[in-house]
């Protein structure tokens, strides 16, 4: 069975690549709010339908200070941004995911245990439906 180490992954957020200063990992969830629609006398069971969907990301991007310019506008909490989210890269014909996002944390700089890295932790929560889904089949 193929297998993909992702070493190739594609970030951008609002229009800038940070896919140099990604560390690790990305927490890339979809989820549906159900609905429950129970009715009539002598039910014994919820009954529930499919809801709202929902996109939440999070992921950390490394401190650094030369390039520190270039991402900083990409890290104000509140702000909307377009999230491009590729796990096989950016060429055509690959996997993409892509919605406009609102940055709903910041923490950091943090330092890890190691003192390896300094990075900020970026969360981001749909602002609106993604124009681009990787289950759908969306590709650059």
């Amino acid at each position: 069975m193929p297998t993909l180490n992702g070493n190739n992954a594609y970030l951008s957020v609002g229009g800038v690549d940070i896919s140099g200063y990604w560390t690790d990992e990305i927490d890339f969830n979809r989820s549906n709010s159900t609905v429950e629609i129970t009715a009539g006398a002598g039910a014994t069971h919820v009954e529930r339908a499919g809801g709202l969907n929902d996109t939440d990301i999070s992921f950390s991007v490394v401190y650094d200070t030369s390039d520190l310019a270039i991402y900083r506008a990409s890290l104000i909490a509140g702000t909307e941004y377009a999230v491009i989210f590729g796990p096989e890269g950016n060429t055509t014909g690959k996997p993409k995911f892509q919605c406009q996002m609102i940055l709903s944390e910041v923490a950091g700089p943090n330092n890890t245990i190691a003192k390896d890295k300094v990075m900020f932790e970026l969360s981001f929560e749909g602002a609106a439906a993604p124009t681009a889904t990787i289950e759908g089949g969306s590709t650059f």
